[in-house]
């Protein structure tokens, strides 16, 4: 039931905002509803301010974000609605 352009990536802070640091291996919520969550990185959609070419991701090992060449091949967690 989605059309184009209703899925985009999570900004920085959204992707942030489901860590919890005091889990790992996923660092997520104890009964968060996620399947399949991957130990690697995520991108967000936020490009670095201080170099375009790189972009954000957490880490759904230990829950740290990291900041890297947009060429690097991560996982993506799209989410719907909202910007």
């Amino acid at each position: 039931g989605s059309v184009e352009g209703d899925w985009r990536l999570p900004n920085v802070r959204e992707l942030h905002s489901l860590i919890d640091y005091g889990r790992d291996n996923p660092p997520l919520a104890s009964g968060h509803p996620f399947v399949d969550v991957q130990s690697f990185h995520y991108w967000s959609g936020s490009t670095h301010a201080g170099n375009t070419s790189t972009a954000w991701a957490a880490s759904m090992l230990y829950g740290y974000l990291v900041n890297d060449p947009k060429t690097a091949a991560y996982y993506v967690w799209p989410v719907c609605g909202g910007e």
